[in-house]
């Protein structure tokens, strides 16, 4: 029973005691500034992304979509985009197999593919010289001679 009366004692002794809002005070401080320096920027950027997002894809674009799927878009409504599938031969035709025609919210597409330029590989080689700018070196032979490499 002794130990009841020492726990009133406590109780009373804690209910009398005012607490020091100073510490409350600099944690919701804290939490504030950290709000607004760091989430709310993100926040702004991730919303600016999102708008342009999508903007600046025309119908006969090559694009990208974030699952890999690459294809032509031939027709826009809204946010969603259909794209033709397959792979094109040199005329513009689509060769191989069945072009396959898949619909894309606008979101799924990751970015614009640039067209593939064919260049030729000998054509930045104009004269007969195949050193490509290289230097001749002599090294010694073991016997003492030099020759060319």
């Amino acid at each position: 029973m002794t130990q009841f009366p020492a726990l009133l004692d406590l109780f009373a002794a804690t209910a009398k005691k005012s607490t020091n809002p100073a510490p409350l005070i600099i944690l919701v401080v804290v939490a504030l500034a950290g709000y607004f320096l760091f989430l709310k920027p993100q926040q702004r950027k991730a919303k600016a992304a999102r708008a342009n997002q999508g903007s600046g894809y025309m119908v006969g674009d090559e694009v990208q979509t974030i699952g890999g799927v690459v294809g032509t878009i031939l027709e826009i409504h809204g946010d969603r985009y259909t794209l033709l599938t397959g792979s094109t031969g040199s005329d513009g035709n689509l060769d191989g197999a069945q072009p396959t025609r898949i619909v894309f919210v606008r979101q799924a597409i990751a970015r614009k593919l640039e067209p593939v330029v064919a260049v030729d590989p000998d054509a930045d080689i104009h004269d007969g010289d195949h050193d490509h700018g290289h230097e001749s070196v002599e090294i010694e032979d073991h016997d003492g001679e030099a020759e060319e490499a």
